[in-house]
C-alpha cells in the first residue's frame, strides 16, 4: 500500500483485514504519494513537472519501489526463492507508529534493514481458538529465523497482540519457544509458536512476535493474526409484524463484530452464534390510509452467553415525530439509518424512499453498553402545498396537484364542488361546472385531456378521484407545458365522501397551501446511543442554524433546482438524492440541523429533468457543519459573478517543477465558497458537461470558457476548457499573463453573460509545490434578489483584493474601478477609498441614463510585487431606473 513521506496511510490506500480468514493484508506499504517518475513523451498522466518526469500518487506507484527492493535483495541473495525474498522485506520494515497492523502489515519497507545480516518469517497466520475450550497446542505454527552474516546472533523473542479498537491479548495466550533463539553465522532456526486458548477472549487479534538483540535493537519481527471464537449458541429469531402477527418465513439480520450470520434453518429462524453482542433488525413498508409508512425493528444490543430467543416486535415501534416551528410537511425523499460499531467493526444500514412514505417507525430500545449505536433521520419540510377542507364539516384532506398542474395563488381558492361523472364533455355540461370544481371519477385515462375539457366547460379547477386501493401522491414540477386548469388527485375515501356531499345540498371546498414555501426546516434527526421513547425531535433556532438563503433569478427561469446534502461523521456520503424546486428572486428561511452532521449544498440556476438524482451540477458550495444557534446569510448567483478561486477551495493554483497547475471556477458569486462550472442550460443533453469542454461543443452549448497563457510576452499554452489543468512551461523565472474569457448567450442567463479576465505574474521553477501570486478580487454589491441595485443614482460597491487561500495578503494594492451602462462603449471611473481591508467604490449613473440599464464592471488592482489582474464583467448588475 501507498504512504506519505512522513509514512503515514494514503487515504486511497486500502485497509485489511482480508475477507473470510482476518489475515493481515497488506504485507508491507511503500512510498506512493506524488512520487517523480519518468514521462512518456505527449503524456499528461498525473501532474507533469517537466519534459521527462511527471509527479503521480497511487498504489501503483508504490508498486515499483517494492519491486526495485526485490531485485536488489534477489542480487546480493542469487539462492533465495520468493518467498524469502517477501518474508525478507516484511519482518525488516519499519513499523510506523499509530497505524495499525491491518493498515501497514510489516510497515514501510526498510531495504538497508532487509540486506542486515538477520531476518524473519514475514507473516504468520495462526489457527483459530476457541475461548475457554481446548488445550495447550504447542506447535501451532512455526517463525524461521535466518542469519547471512559472519557473527553469531542472540535473539530474545516476545509477542504482543491486540484488536484493532486496542484491548490487548492477555499473556500466555501465544507462547513463543523459550522466548530466545541463537543463531550461528549462516544458520537458521524455527521457533514453535504455542496456543492456550483457555486463556484468550474472544476477537480479532494482530501484532508481531519481535526478535530483539543483546543490545536492545529491534532486528525483524513477524506480523501474526488469530481469531479467537467465542463458544457456540443458538439464537432464535422471532419477527413481528405491526398486528403482532408472526412473520412466517421471516430472517431479521443478525450482525455481530465479524459480520453478517447467516441462519442455520427457518420456521423457526435459527442461527449458530459464537458468545458475544450482536444486532438484530428488519424493516417493512407497510400500507397506510393515506400513504406508506417505513418501519424499523431494531435491537442493537443481543448479548449471547447462552442458547436464547429474541423477539422483533414492530407493534413496539414509536413514530418519529419533527415538531417545526410552522406547518410543514415532508417533501422530497424521505431517509433513515442505523450506525452500530461493535469491537472496531461498523454497520451502516438504511432506507431512502419517495415521499409517498407519511411516517418513520421505529423501535425504542434500551441504551447500548457495548460499542456505538445511532439511529439518524432525514427530514426536508416545507409548508404545506396543498389541503382541502369543507368548511363546517369534519371533511379534510389532502390533495396532490398533478405534475402539470397551474397551482392556485398563496391565497388558496374557495370553490363550490359538483359531481361531474367521468369527465365526459356531456357529463360537465350536464354538472354546470362553469365557475366551479369539477370532481370526477378518474380511471387512469388522460388527466390533461380531462383538464381540457373540464376548462371548455368553464370549471375552475378539477378534482381526480383514485380509485380504490391507490394512493393520490403525485410530484408536482413547476415547469413545462401547464394544463388548462388546476387539477389534483384526491384518494378514494375522501373522495367519495366528497363526491356524495355535493351530490345531497351544495358542497364549498377551500383550499390553501403553496407552492413557494417561505421557510424549509432541513433536518438530520439524530438519536445517539439509544432510540427514546417517544422519540420527539423540536426545530428550534436554538438547536439548529438559521440560513437566509436569496436565490437571485438569473434570467428567464423562475425557479431553481438545489439540494443540501447531508451526511453523518461515519459515512461517506449522503443518502438524500432528491433535487428541490426553490422559486427564484426570493428569500427562503432555512432552518438546518446544527452538530456534527455534515452539509453541503448546491443550487442549479434553473429546474433540471429528473429530481431523482443527485444534483451533480450548479453552484456548490464548501462542505461544513453548522453551530446550533449560529445565523447565516447565504445568495446563490448575487453579483458580481465572475471567475475566482473562492475562499475555502479544496484546490489550489501551483507550481511545480515546470508545471503550472491551474485551477480557476468559471463562476463565483459574492456568497463565500460559491463556485461552478459552465452548466447546460434548460433543456440541455445533460447536466455534467463543462462549458467549453469538447463535448459541450458537440451538444452546441452556449456557454464557452477559454483561456490562454502567455510567458514573456510570448503565447505557450491555450485550453477551451477554461483554466483548469496542468500545464507545462520552460524552466527558469518569467513573466505570465493568463487570459480567462467566458461566455453565456441562453436566455437563463441576463447577468455575467460575458467576463473577461487578466492576471500577471512571475514564476519561477519550484522544487516543491509553490502557490501562484494570482491576485483575486471579490465583491460586495448592494443588490436584491433580481441582482438590482436601488433606484437612486449613486450607490456603493465594497471590494477586496486577496491572494488564494495559503497566501499572504498582498501588499501595496492599488485599485481601479470603471463602469460602463452602455455594453461597455463607453466607460466611467468610479471613484474609490480604503475601506477596512478592502475598498469601497463610488457608482454614479450618467445623466443621459433613464430607464434600466445594466452595469458592465471593469476592476484593475495591482499589488507591491508587481502582480495584476483586470476583470471586465458584462452586465453585472441592473441598476434600475427612476421612477
Amino acid at each position: 500500500m501507498a504512504v506519505y513521506s512522513d509514512d503515514s496511510l494514503a487515504s486511497f490506500s486500502s485497509r485489511g483485514p482480508r475477507l473470510i480468514d482476518a489475515a493481515v493484508k497488506p504485507d508491507v506499504t511503500a512510498p506512493g504519494v506524488g512520487i517523480v517518475a519518468a514521462r512518456a513523451a505527449g503524456t499528461t498522466m498525473g501532474t507533469p513537472v517537466d519534459a521527462n518526469y511527471t509527479s503521480a500518487s497511487g498504489t501503483s506507484m508504490a508498486t515499483p519501489h517494492v519491486a526495485g527492493a526485490v531485485a536488489l535483495l534477489a542480487q546480493q541473495h542469487p539462492g533465495w526463492g520468493a518467498q524469502q525474498l517477501k518474508d525478507a522485506l516484511i519482518s525488516t520494515a519499519h513499523e510506523v507508529p499509530g497505524t495499525k497492523v491491518t493498515e501497514q502489515g510489516g510497515g514501510r519497507i526498510d531495504l538497508a534493514t532487509a540486506m542486515g545480516p538477520v531476518t524473519a518469517t514475514g507473516s504468520v497466520t495462526l489457527p483459530p481458538v476457541q475461548v475457554g475450550a481446548g488445550k495447550k497446542q504447542q506447535q501451532a505454527a512455526t517463525v524461521r529465523y535466518t542469519n547471512t552474516g559472519d557473527h553469531a546472533v542472540t535473539l530474545s523473542l516476545a509477542a504482543s497482540l491486540a484488536t484493532n479498537t486496542g484491548r490487548v491479548l492477555p499473556d500466555g495466550v501465544v507462547g513463543v519457544g523459550s522466548g530466545k533463539v541463537q543463531l550461528a553465522p549462516g544458520a537458521t532456526a524455527d521457533v514453535p509458536l504455542s496456543l492456550d486458548g483457555t486463556k484468550a477472549t474472544r476477537g480479532q487479534y494482530y501484532g508481531y512476535v519481535t526478535a530483539t538483540s543483546s543490545d536492545g535493537t529491534v532486528l525483524t519481527h513477524t506480523t501474526l493474526a488469530l481469531n479467537a471464537h467465542g463458544a457456540l449458541h443458538k439464537l432464535t429469531v422471532i419477527a413481528r409484524d405491526r398486528d403482532g402477527k408472526v412473520m412466517e418465513g421471516a430472517a431479521p439480520t443478525i450482525w455481530g463484530a465479524d459480520g453478517f450470520v447467516n441462519y442455520t434453518s427457518l420456521e423457526p429462524a435459527v442461527a449458530e452464534v459464537e458468545e458475544g453482542t450482536y444486532q438484530v433488525s428488519f424493516n417493512t413498508i407497510d400500507k397506510a390510509a393515506d400513504g406508506e409508512e417505513l418501519r424499523e425493528v431494531v435491537n442493537p444490543e443481543v448479548k449471547v452467553t447462552k442458547d436464547m430467543s429474541v423477539t422483533l416486535d414492530a407493534a413496539d415501534t414509536v413514530q418519529v415525530q419533527i415538531r417545526t416551528p410552522r406547518p410543514a410537511e415532508q417533501r422530497g425523499v424521505l431517509s433513515y439509518q442505523t450506525y452500530r460499531k461493535i469491537d472496531g467493526n461498523g454497520l451502516i444500514q438504511g432506507v431512502m424512499y419517495f415521499d409517498v412514505a407519511q411516517r418513520i417507525y421505529v423501535s425504542p430500545t434500551a441504551r447500548v453498553t457495548d460499542g456505538d449505536f445511532e439511529f439518524a433521520s432525514r427530514w426536508q419540510m416545507v409548508a404545506p402545498q396543498l389541503r382541502a377542507k369543507v368548511p363546517g364539516t369534519p371533511l379534510a384532506f389532502t390533495p396532490y396537484y398533478v405534475d402539470a398542474s397551474p397551482a392556485f395563488g398563496d391565497k388558496g381558492a374557495r370553490l363550490t364542488a359538483v359531481d361531474a361523472g367521468d369527465g365526459t364533455a356531456a357529463e360537465l355540461r350536464a354538472a354546470h361546472v362553469r365557475g366551479k370544481l369539477a370532481v370526477v371519477r378518474w380511471h387512469f385515462t388522460d388527466d390533461r385531456a380531462l383538464a381540457r375539457a373540464a376548462a371548455d366547460a368553464g370549471a375552475k379547477a378539477l378534482v381526480l378521484v383514485m380509485e380504490d386501493g391507490f394512493y393520490p401522491w403525485t410530484r408536482w414540477s413547476p415547469t413545462g407545458d401547464r394544463m388548462a386548469l388546476p387539477t389534483m388527485r384526491a384518494g378514494a375515501a375522501e373522495g367519495t365522501a366528497l363526491l356524495k356531499r355535493a351530490k345531497a345540498r351544495s358542497t364549498t371546498v377551500e383550499f390553501t397551501g403553496t407552492v413557494r414555501s417561505p421557510y424549509l426546516y432541513d433536518v438530520m434527526q439524530v438519536s445517539k446511543g439509544f432510540v427514546p421513547k417517544p422519540l420527539v425531535y423540536t426545530v428550534s433556532e436554538r438547536e439548529s442554524a438559521v440560513v437566509r438563503s436569496t436565490y437571485t433569478r438569473t434570467g428567464a427561469t423562475s425557479w431553481a433546482g438545489e439540494q443540501r446534502f447531508g451526511w453523518r461523521p461515519y459515512q461517506d456520503t449522503a443518502w438524500n438524492q432528491y433535487t428541490r424546486y426553490v422559486p427564484t428572486g426570493q428569500e427562503r428561511v432555512e432552518y438546518v440541523t446544527g452538530g456534527d452532521t455534515l452539509w453541503r449544498q448546491t443550487v442549479r440556476h434553473n429546474v433540471v429533468g429528473d429530481p431523482d438524482m443527485p444534483l451533480m451540477a450548479g453552484m456548490s458550495d464548501v462542505p461544513r457543519t453548522y453551530r446550533p444557534g449560529q445565523n447565516v446569510t447565504e445568495r446563490w448567483f448575487g453579483a458580481v459573478v465572475r471567475p475566482s478561486i473562492p475562499r475555502g477551495a479544496a484546490w489550489q493554483s501551483v507550481r511545480n517543477g515546470d508545471t503550472l497547475s491551474v485551477f480557476v471556477p468559471e463562476f463565483t458569486d459574492s456568497g463565500t465558497g460559491h463556485w461552478a462550472f459552465g452548466e447546460v442550460p434548460s433543456g440541455g443533453v445533460g447536466s455534467g458537461i463543462r462549458a467549453g469542454s469538447p463535448a459541450a461543443a458537440a451538444a452546441d452549448l452556449p456557454d464557452t470558457a477559454t483561456a490562454v497563457l502567455y510567458r514573456n510576452g510570448k503565447q505557450v499554452a491555450a485550453s477551451d476548457n477554461g483554466a483548469w489543468g496542468d500545464i507545462e512551461v520552460p524552466g527558469g523565472d518569467a513573466a505570465y499573463r493568463l487570459d480567462l474569457t467566458t461566455a453565456r448567450v441562453s436566455d437563463d442567463w441576463d447577468f455575467a453573460t460575458g467576463t473577461r479576465t487578466s492576471w500577471t505574474f512571475r514564476s519561477g521553477t519550484a522544487a516543491t509545490a509553490a502557490l501562484l501570486p494570482l491576485l483575486q478580487v471579490d465583491y460586495t454589491v448592494p443588490v436584491d434578489a433580481r441582482n438590482a441595485v436601488g433606484r437612486g443614482r449613486t450607490h456603493r460597491l465594497g471590494l477586496t483584493v486577496r491572494m488564494q487561500d495559503g497566501m499572504k495578503a498582498p501588499s501595496g494594492v492599488t485599485l481601479k474601478v470603471e463602469t460602463s451602462y452602455d455594453g461597455g462603449r463607453t466607460w466611467a471611473t468610479a471613484s474609490t477609498a480604503r475601506k477596512g481591508t478592502g475598498f469601497s467604490a463610488t457608482v454614479e449613473r450618467p445623466a443621459r441614463v433613464k430607464g434600466d440599464a445594466y452595469v458592465t464592471l471593469r476592476v484593475t488592482a495591482k499589488d507591491a510585487a508587481g502582480n495584476t489582474v483586470r476583470q471586465t464583467v458584462d452586465r453585472a448588475y441592473l441598476h434600475p431606473g427612476t421612477r
